[in-house]
């Protein structure tokens, strides 16, 4: 039976770190219209969350067109966790925004009391995070610090260090995304998965090998201790992501791991 999170995080009735990781639709619309159309259809697959790609937006540099679309998007996904991540061009963000630009849209977006997950970078400056930390806990919103390595898989001991570090740093839910050049390299992220799970025990974990030889992550990561899976719907948000509708059965299938 796979390691469960100590302390899950409760998101409008949705456990992430339980019994079975939450699968994640994220979407990528460039505009307000593609944003509609694909959150409609995003809603036929009954995603336990949804995640905005914000960098994906046209009016990402625009707070005002930025919230509008935000208040848009909450009524009509209702209740189903979201999570806000405006991610910097550096770690596979699809514009370039100054980062003081983008901290100050994230803030508002936090603000609006809309979100349930922030997500944002463990390498972003120490002034960004501890904003957006402080803006997250006032408001009640859970905060991922995440990293992104699409070049390589890092050893085993630096992914866990990096994990511990993204916690010690204020994180409710650590992230970590690498790309393998081999299949050791998939079975090092995994082992660094249960590594971390197994030296913190409380937060929930979010880990995955990308690509096509890291797919196998996707399915299974969760028995080694992740707690969310992020799908594809009408779009891939990144690399070896996995139809929701396939990978659900593919999950259901593995059951918990035991």
């Amino acid at each position: 039976m796979r390691i469960q999170a100590k302390k899950p995080i409760l998101l409008r009735g949705k456990i992430l770190g339980g019994k079975k990781p939450l699968l994640c639709l994220p979407i990528v619309a460039a505009s307000e219209q593609e944003l509609e159309k694909q959150t409609t259809k995003a809603m036929e697959f009954s995603p336990d969350i949804i995640e905005w790609r914000v960098d994906s937006f046209e009016g990402a540099k625009d707070v005002t067109r930025v919230v509008k679309a935000l208040k848009g998007l909450r009524q009509q996904i209702k209740d189903i966790p979201l999570i806000f991540t405006f991610r910097s061009y550096n770690e596979g963000g699809l514009i370039r925004v100054e980062d003081r630009l983008r901290c100050n849209i994230i803030l508002e977006s936090i603000a609006t009391g809309l979100l349930d997950v922030v997500d944002i970078e463990f390498a972003s400056c120490d002034d960004m995070v501890m904003q957006i930390k402080a803006c997250a806990k006032k408001i009640g919103t859970s905060l991922i610090l995440s990293y992104h390595n699409f070049n390589m898989t890092p050893s085993v001991d630096f992914i866990v260090k990096k994990i511990k570090d993204e916690i010690s740093l204020g994180a409710d839910i650590a992230k970590v995304a690498v790309m393998p050049k081999n299949h050791q390299d998939v079975l090092n992220l995994l082992y660094a998965t249960l590594e971390a799970r197994q030296i913190l025990k409380d937060p929930p974990i979010i880990t995955v090998s990308m690509g096509e030889l890291g797919k196998i992550t996707r399915i299974m990561g969760y028995i080694f201790g992740s707690d969310m899976s992020f799908a594809s719907g009408e779009k891939a948000s990144a690399p070896g992501q996995i139809h929701i509708s396939q990978l659900r059965e593919l999950i259901n299938n593995l059951g918990n791991g035991a």
